[in-house]
């Protein structure tokens, strides 16, 4: 392991007071040594409330058979799934029958609502049966939708997960799509020593496991914590990053978690340094770094620290050299708190705003003293965001929300490859053409611009059904203000959400409003708790209903004839 401290100018001008970036750097150098990687105690906990239906669960599916394979015997695995109803799929055991265990996957069926707390408590007491300190003990969290059962509140949530934390259990949460809530996923992935990533659309599911999986077993570093002393001549702290930090009258300690072979952690500190009159070398503060390192024969805990000095000249002298390192690592984090910034804005409707705070950022990065591709294409990304935004709420929804919030949270964790990563995705499924197959899922106007296409829009559908007279015959199309959808598939849900494979985007229909089951021959229609109700003959659905041609169904005021 290597760590040291720097900041971006190391000499001062006498008398006058200076802002001042410190950065605290940690990199997990080589391979794990071998036969050090430690064994997984895991608890794979899956939403599968009715809006996981179609894709979403099915690559929900591959992901889960796919972590499955790659376990060995010596770790343990449990799988609890949960709605509005909670139960565990196989109790915790070493991974040995990995055949048995893929098929219990394939039995996953979506059905109700989502009690988030349920299931990730009962795969905390799954994880705490097996608990040992010499395993990783970790909770996968995936959601796709929002905590409506069980315990909802924010505060209550996170406190938990703070809770387990201490208890030696951690959490990584997954969002799924676009319904999901990022900020409380966002809260107790940081709360609960975890990771937090963002799905934007099912077929990255898998790859989403395999860099949380390779994490785990690449895993060298645990518990990285970074106390900074600081001394008189420090009059102001402000971190750039998102870590959780313990304060006190005159140190701070952060706590930066986990690290896997390869990774680098960086801590970032704006100071102000208030004037100094002596013309001389001066220490600012002390950097102390502490963590578990694994060796082949256990766990080593490990400490050291960095003197950091600065120096004082007179203006008349030759400016000092900047450190590169440290003010590219400043212009990232600079660009993600104005992503963090301008959601804040954005969600008060105050675009301009939130628009200026990115181009103001993109600006500095063009006039800063340093340029590279990765700075070039930051100040891109920013500049086409800025640009969106202005559009006001035609560009400013949920999906949008997630992806400017993610792409900050990734960088202030020192994971801003993950977030080039995300507009690269975004930009292949922009340029892909869609197909019935295939149709072109969400895809945000704050990554790259979109013409965001609604479910089978821009497709080439079947040509129109003679409408049918017999009552008792299942319909094959249905028709929504003069557009006919075919009623193809074992799952067709409706609503408001873009991942529906009907979207009617209205405000009085919900995100997930309801659902279309085929059993045999017989197509099935379910409400699946929306707000403002689904109608058949003016009565409100309490259970599945059977559709037959002819059918009138109101989704909340949105009529829907199937013929």
């Amino acid at each position: 392991m290597q760590a040291k401290a720097s900041v971006d100018y190391d000499v001062l001008t006498v008398q006058r007071a200076q802002k001042l970036y410190l950065m605290a750097r940690v990199t997990a150098n080589g391979e794990a040594p071998a036969g050090s990687r430690r064994p997984l105690n895991l608890s794979l906990v899956l939403d599968r409330s009715g809006s996981m239906a179609g894709a979403k669960l099915d690559y929900t599916r591959q992901a889960a058979q796919f972590l499955i394979q790659h376990l060995s015997r010596e770790d343990i695995l449990s799988v609890v799934l949960y709605n509005d109803k909670v139960e565990t799929l196989f109790e915790p055991q070493h991974v040995t029958d990995k055949d048995a265990l893929s098929q219990q996957i394939d039995t996953i069926k979506p059905r109700g609502t989502t009690n988030l707390s349920g299931g990730w408590l009962e795969g905390c007491q799954h994880v705490r049966q097996n608990y040992a300190a010499t395993s990783l003990n970790r909770i996968i969290l995936l959601s796709d939708g929002l905590a409506n059962r069980g315990i909802t509140d924010r505060s209550q949530l996170v406190a938990i997960a703070r809770q387990k934390y201490e208890e030696g259990i951690t959490t990584t949460t997954m969002g799924l799509g676009s319904d999901f809530n990022e900020d409380l996923l966002i809260e107790i992935a940081s709360a609960g020593g975890g990771a937090f990533y963002f799905i934007e659309s099912p077929e990255v599911t898998p790859e989403i496991f395999n860099e949380e999986l390779s994490g785990l077993m690449r895993l060298v570093l645990q518990n990285l914590t970074v106390r900074i002393t600081f001394t008189d001549q420090v009059r102001e702290v402000r971190q750039l990053n998102a870590y959780p930090v313990k304060e006190g009258a005159m140190a701070r300690t952060y706590r930066l978690g986990d690290l896997y072979s390869g990774e680098v952690k960086t801590l970032v500190l704006e100071l102000l340094i208030p004037s100094l009159a002596a013309l001389e070398p001066q220490q600012i503060a002390t950097v102390h770094f502490a963590y578990d390192e694994l060796t082949a024969s256990g766990i080593a805990h490990q400490e050291n620290q960095v003197a950091v000095q600065v120096n004082v000249n007179t203006s008349e002298m030759a400016p000092a050299p900047m450190e590169a390192q440290v003010t590219q690592a400043v212009l990232l984090l600079q660009a993600a708190n104005a992503r963090q910034e301008a959601v804040q804005r954005a969600d008060r409707g105050q675009f301009d705003e939130a628009s200026r705070v990115l181009k103001a950022v993109a600006a500095e990065i063009a006039q800063a003293p340093i340029t590279n591709d990765q700075l070039q294409e930051e100040q891109r990304a920013l500049l086409v965001q800025a640009d969106a935004l202005l559009r006001g709420e035609g560009a400013y929804d949920e999906y949008s929300r997630k992806t400017l919030s993610t792409q900050a949270y990734y960088t202030m964790q020192s994971r801003h490859q993950q977030t080039v990563l995300l507009r690269l995705r975004e930009k292949e499924r922009d340029n892909a053409p869609p197909s019935p197959a295939n149709p072109p899922p969400a895809t945000s106007y704050l990554t790259y611009p979109s013409t965001r296409l609604r479910a089978l829009e821009g497709v080439n559908l079947p040509p129109p059904q003679p409408r049918a007279v017999l009552p008792n015959a299942s319909p094959t199309v249905v028709e929504w203000r003069g557009r006919e959808f075919p009623l193809t598939g074992d799952v067709i849900r409706i609503g408001r959400a873009i991942h529906n494979e009907i979207v009617i985007e209205e405000s009085g229909v919900s995100r997930f409003h309801s659902q279309i089951r085929r059993d045999g021959d017989s197509l099935w229609i379910e409400d699946l708790g929306s707000t403002n109700g689904t109608l058949v003959g003016g009565e409100r659905l309490t259970a599945p209903y059977r559709l037959s041609v002819g059918d009138v169904v109101y989704v909340c005021d949105e009529k829907l004839v199937f013929k």
